[in-house]
């Protein structure tokens, strides 16, 4: 069987939370950590906590409107025990003028995780994952709503690889074409796109295509045992940005850790966002796309993974696979469950963030008992952003609504929306294609000048897998020139553990000689790093990287 390899990361799922108590506003620092800040620095911030009525006991999510309204998912004391029973609302960003526009049960299909809330640009209707709620006459205003079902392309669904059928939902401004995210058992994930079409009974997505690269790793027919790497796309998609005909997804490019990326759909084009060598995920971006907010674990030193990706290798992205479900556990569901730190999110100037080194935006928490949690979104003037953040250690039952003002920002026009495109270079329509995805690889990569890495991974799943990477006098440009090895055996219910000795020579210097030793990601304490004695005397984590003038050390992550 041709062996192939398919990159792909995933997400958690949203916990069930309570509404907080408002909180007096605070001003963060500018973001002036360059001399250009003076002209286009984003200037001062001002966070508060928005006030939710007394009735909402559990908020499963929040998000802003098309309108510029707060949407509001909830339970309240008379139905927090009843099964799909949810509650939907609409308020001002200041607490007032609370409307209900939706009680009732809202049933969660098989291989559903839930429910989520995607308004639709005409502001009349909302995405919830399965379901589409039409309000009337808009969700401002609503009078009357109809709850009507989603199908999803039943050979996707029931596929017995796929364990759930979205995990990301988005709606493009154009009110048509919805773009998700599904889970399957035997790749991680792959994205698609579609158009919604509103039939009698239901909505239907039809003109599937797949969005994702299914065959990263190709065997190479020219020279046998070597692969033909291919560009990465796909990933959980989270925001159709310039004017709905490109979508902003996690994934990678530059570093072995992940990043957040722009992929057009009219063209091949995939744009890297961010450049930190820790933990960042989507770019939520603000309505003239010159700002953005970033999930991300900068700001956290004694969490942020950073050590693994700070020497940048050769495929790195490609051959980190085993290393990204421990990564998160580590930074984000350890953060959100007992360990201290934080990750984010951070607000970016996008053009500073993608060309200037260093570059780190502001940071947006001021609470270290409090938490980030998906979603975040913007008010359509661009001079307000919204996120969740969660109680630290309450399991996701306590939640509280933030909002950033930018006092000095002035936007420019927002993007203007145009027609999503059907016509996608990449796009797969043949979806059976998936059922020719193979999880194992064993071969090469050439160096494009010298040498060669050899990639050997098994595995069952994305959360367990054995990999090896051999540097042998790798070189792309006959300056630089790696050696060395990386390993990595990751499990859900038994130690994890990463080992790396790599050498990068040349005009650039660098090296990683460490391991680190990780619990089960499962349990109350989820991937602890591990530092008691091994059988070999060592400390079971321990050594460092170096790269740039730059030196980490294992030691200084949080246990």
């Amino acid at each position: 069987m041709e062996k192939r390899f398919f990159l792909v990361f995933t997400m958690l799922s949203l916990l069930l939370s309570m509404g907080i108590p408002t909180q007096a506003a605070s001003i963060v620092s500018s973001d002036t950590n360059s001399s250009e800040a003076g002209n286009n620095g984003i200037g001062r911030v001002e966070i508060s906590t928005i006030p939710l009525p007394d009735e909402v006991k559990v908020l499963e999510s929040s998000t802003y409107t098309y309108s510029g309204k707060v949407l509001i998912i909830y339970k309240t004391e008379n139905d927090i025990l009843t099964a799909d029973f949810w509650n939907i609302g609409v308020l001002n960003d200041n607490g007032t003028n609370f409307k209900i526009i939706y009680s009732g049960v809202i049933p969660t299909k098989p291989k559903s995780p839930g429910i989520r809330i995607m308004p639709f640009q005409d502001n009349k209707r909302v995405l919830l994952g399965d379901y589409v709620l039409e309000c009337s006459p808009n969700i401002d205003n609503s009078l009357s709503t109809t709850l009507v079902p989603v199908e999803f392309p039943s050979i996707l669904v029931d596929d017995s690889d796929t364990f759930k059928h979205w995990s990301e939902i988005i709606i493009a401004p154009d009110n048509k074409h919805m773009s998700w995210t599904m889970l399957r058992s035997d790749i991680g994930a792959a994205a698609a796109i579609g158009v919604l079409e509103r039939h009698t009974d239901n909505y239907v997505l039809e003109d599937v295509q797949l969005i994702s690269t299914i065959h990263a790793l190709e065997n190479d027919p020219n020279n046998p045992g070597f692969f033909i790497p291919k560009p990465l796309r796909g990933g959980e998609v989270k925001q159709f940005v310039k004017g709905g005909n490109a979508i902003s997804i996690v994934g990678g490019m530059y570093y072995s850790t992940p990043d957040s990326l722009v992929q057009d759909l009219n063209s091949e084009s995939v744009t890297q966002i961010t450049y930190t060598p820790g933990y960042n995920e989507t770019t939520i971006f603000s309505p003239d796309e010159r700002l953005g907010m970033v999930m991300t674990t900068r700001f956290s030193e004694q969490t942020d993974p950073a050590i693994f990706g700070l020497m940048p290798r050769p495929y790195g992205i490609y051959t980190s696979t085993d290393m990204m479900y421990l990564q998160y556990t580590y930074a984000v569901t350890g953060v959100r469950n007992f360990r201290e730190g934080n990750v984010g999110p951070a607000l970016i100037d996008i053009n500073r963030s993608m060309h200037q080194d260093g570059y780190q935006g502001v940071q947006l928490t001021t609470d270290e008992d409090w938490v980030y949690y998906s979603p975040m979104s913007w008010h359509p003037n661009g001079k307000r952003a919204m996120w969740l953040e969660v109680l630290r250690g309450s399991d996701g039952s306590q939640k509280r609504v933030q909002k950033a003002k930018l006092l000095d920002y002035k936007p420019k026009k927002t993007v203007p929306i145009k027609p999503t495109t059907d016509d996608i270079p990449y796009g797969i329509k043949d979806l059976t294609v998936l059922d020719s995805v193979y999880g194992n690889v064993d071969g090469k990569i050439a160096g494009k000048h010298s040498g060669y890495l050899y990639y050997k991974r098994t595995g069952s799943s994305l959360f367990s897998g054995q990999s090896e990477v051999q540097y042998v006098n790798f070189s792309d440009d006959g300056v630089n020139f790696y050696n060395g090895f990386e390993k990595t055996n990751s499990s859900l219910a038994s130690e994890s553990r990463y080992e790396a000795n790599v050498q990068l020579t040349g005009d650039k210097q660098g090296e990683m000689n460490f391991r680190a030793t990780f619990s089960p990601m499962t349990g109350p304490t989820p991937a602890s790093l591990l530092f008691d004695t091994d059988i070999d005397g060592k400390p079971k984590s321990y050594g460092y990287a170096t790269y740039n003038g730059v030196t980490l050390n294992i030691e200084d992550l949080l246990e």
